[in-house]
């Protein structure tokens, strides 16, 4: 299990509450930038973290590699990547350092999609939602063999009943 959030804004509550109730159980939990927090803050033991657009302790990378049930992610925040004019270079730098996932924040809304045999993910926004579901939500991905369960809950952890996926899973 994978528990991705992203666009905290300063609010650290949430980032607590989400690692609190996962740490023991995810093999990896993710925050894709735009925390505002200092990368030295002890909330991040346990965490991955990259550096968002309203981030600016230089502390945090801007992009990470990292491996979790068996699939190699490659996360970032998206600014840098042009996400909000479509996928095509988040994409491309995922299938570079041989990744089959792209995690990505910024935009505050859901997005989960296969891109050119890449899980592209934006877990929305835990403090700030934009776009179609003004919900502050975060997500978890559980890996199969032949898919990826995706799951978007909202703060009080419960699911989203619209957005709950299973998209294939490219074979390598």
């Amino acid at each position: 299990m994978i528990i991705v959030m992203s666009d905290s804004h300063g609010e650290s509550k949430i980032v607590q509450e989400i690692k609190t109730k996962y740490q023991d159980k995810a093999s990896a939990i993710i925050h894709c930038g735009d925390s505002e927090l200092d990368a030295t803050d002890s909330i991040w033991d346990g965490i991955t973290v990259v550096k968002g657009n309203c981030d600016f302790d230089d502390g945090f990378p801007d992009v990470t590699v990292l491996s979790a049930d068996q699939v190699d992610i490659f996360v970032t925040h998206g600014h840098l990547f042009s996400v909000n004019f479509g996928l095509a270079r988040l994409t491309a730098v995922a299938h570079e350092n041989k990744c089959e996932m792209a995690l990505f924040g910024h935009l505050h809304t859901p997005i989960a999609t296969i891109e050119e045999g890449i899980l592209c993910l934006n877990p929305g926004s835990v403090s700030q939602p934009r776009g179609q579901y003004n919900i502050k939500m975060y997500a978890i991905i559980e890996p199969t063999q032949e898919s990826y369960c995706i799951s978007y809950l909202d703060i009080n952890h419960q699911p989203i009943p619209t957005l709950q996926f299973e998209l294939p899973r490219s074979s390598k």
